[in-house]
């Protein structure tokens, strides 16, 4: 599995969860902000990236890409390049005049294109104001390129494979996928959303592993 896979896996997981989990779960903050940006921290830590590819902050969106750009990857603006799955995409509702480049109003990671229809993965969305921190969601959501409101983009340098020591560590562990759903069934790896985690962070395909315990279950 590559690191731009193992993010995406991981990101996924966070469907479903809400700024009381993302802030306060995951990152120990005593309060819930405007998450979107602590979103991206939280599955940057959850990947074990510490200073690799994004650097992970707590703060707004923008600060992001003002401190990771030309050291772990490179920002342009929409029109430069053609976005892709594992870019993060930035958003601005209105024009900044007095703000530097980077400055927008919400961060997302792009799951995939498809011609100009963008899928992506974002925190701090569809919440209600009477709680806001307990409704808003990680969602999956499609927007357009050509919307006014999709600002920039943010690559990764990725590697093709895992650093090193996770490489050495998946090929001398590796199980097969027979072997994990009998772990499961077991009850060696929990159950449900907790089993789906521990399995796609520990370099697992989820999917694969559930529906062969499916099948053995019948």
């Amino acid at each position: 599995m590559t690191d731009k896979e193992k993010f995406l896996n991981t990101t996924r997981v966070y469907i479903g969860k809400n700024g009381y989990y993302v802030c306060k779960t995951k990152l120990s903050l005593d309060a819930v902000y405007n998450w979107c940006a602590f979103a991206v921290s939280a599955i940057v830590k959850d990947c074990d990236f510490p200073g690799k590819y994004i650097k992970a902050v707590e703060g707004g969106a923008g600060s992001i890409p003002r401190i990771s750009d030309g050291k772990y990857g490179t920002w342009f603006k929409k029109g430069v390049q053609a976005p892709q799955a594992g870019d993060l995409f930035f958003m601005r509702y209105a024009d900044y005049p007095y703000q530097d480049k980077y400055f927008c109003d919400h961060v997302g990671i792009v799951e995939a294109m498809n011609g100009n229809t963008i899928t992506t993965l974002e925190g701090n969305v569809d919440g209600y104001s009477y709680n806001w921190a307990g409704t808003s969601m990680f969602k999956r959501k499609t927007c357009y390129l050509s919307d006014g409101t999709v600002y920039a983009f943010y690559r990764p340098k990725w590697q093709e494979r895992t650093s090193t020591s996770t490489s050495s560590k998946s090929s001398a562990n590796k199980k097969s996928v027979d072997e994990l759903a009998k772990e499961v069934i077991a009850g060696k790896w929990s159950a449900g959303e907790e089993r789906k985690q521990k399995l796609t962070k520990a370099g697992y395909d989820y999917s694969a592993v559930q529906s062969r315990v499916n099948e053995l279950m019948r």
